[in-house]
């Protein structure tokens, strides 16, 4: 179940955030459940637009994690770190040079605000060592608002915060439970290919692994919700499921004319409301 509050927006922009649809997303999700998972919470917008009143979230970027046990023990700390941080390429080049792991809890999550809020376009990559190597922006913006840390921190209070793989996070959900899950999509190729948010990569083999672990769900009585790509390999993956089109925009993209996409959200049950602009249909098993 849910109780929706004030307004909360994301803390991090973040590749294939759900920022601009997920007050659409939520619509289509039951509203009879006990406990809401997100393995891959990245940004957190569907999160913070539900705002559950019990809710399990996770993912694989560990550093990510740490910025959200931060912000829910001490926001004041954090926003105190990031008061004290200047904005110039100097200063980025420094803060970007240090490993996370080095950091205390708070300077940590204090640093990747900072740097996801100053880099290049708001994009959070990785190269295969799992440092942080993107450029700086140049953006003349402050790294945070207080009244909506503030409340991020509110929302985080009852919230359970596991790192590491979806497998994991979802280890005791059960048939009162509800999931969605958001991975990193499946090629389409171009910057909306985007999955660098960690050292491995959410691969074709990892997209297969979720299907059957959907399957696994469904078998057991629980009910789930997965965005992706629009391609035939993802419908290859969850024939048999009912499936809306949705509009969305990928920011990230430099090209504004490839921006707007379509994107599926697929679900084990008829979801009861859509727009009559959005097709819902049941991938039907091929012969």
């Amino acid at each position: 179940m849910h109780m929706i509050r004030a307004r909360v927006s994301p803390v991090l922009k973040w590749a294939g955030g759900k920022q601009g649809i997920a007050s659409r997303l939520v619509e289509y999700f039951p509203s009879d459940f006990d406990r809401y998972f997100e393995p891959f919470v990245g940004g957190g917008s569907v999160l913070f637009t539900l705002q559950p009143l019990q809710a399990v979230i996770g993912d694989a970027n560990e550093w990510l994690i740490d910025a959200y046990k931060a912000i829910r023990e001490d926001h004041v700390r954090v926003a105190e770190i990031l008061d004290s941080l200047e904005n110039t390429k100097e200063e980025y080049i420094r803060i970007r040079s240090i490993r996370p792991a080095e950091l205390p809890l708070f300077r940590r999550a204090a640093h990747l605000i900072y740097l996801n809020k100053t880099c290049f376009r708001g994009l959070f990559r990785v190269n295969r060592q799992g440092r942080f190597n993107v450029p700086y922006g140049q953006y003349d913006r402050r790294y945070y608002d207080p009244d909506n840390l503030r409340a991020v921190a509110e929302v985080l209070r009852n919230v359970n915060i596991r790192p590491g793989d979806f497998e994991l996070c979802l280890h005791d959900i059960t048939n009162r439970d509800f999931v969605y899950l958001d991975p990193p999509y499946y090629k389409l190729g171009g910057y909306s290919d985007f999955s660098r948010y960690t050292k491995d990569q959410f691969r074709a083999n990892d997209h297969f692994r979720l299907a059957a672990f959907c399957r696994e769900l469904d078998l057991r009585g629980v009910r789930w919700a997965v965005s992706n790509s629009n391609t035939s390999f993802i419908r290859g993956l969850f024939e048999g499921y009912y499936v809306t089109a949705i509009r969305n925009r990928r920011e990230i993209n430099l090209n504004s004319r490839n921006r707007d996409i379509s994107e599926l959200l697929i679900t084990n049950y008829a979801p009861e409301k859509r727009t009559e602009q959005e097709e819902l249909f049941k991938i039907e098993k091929s012969r």
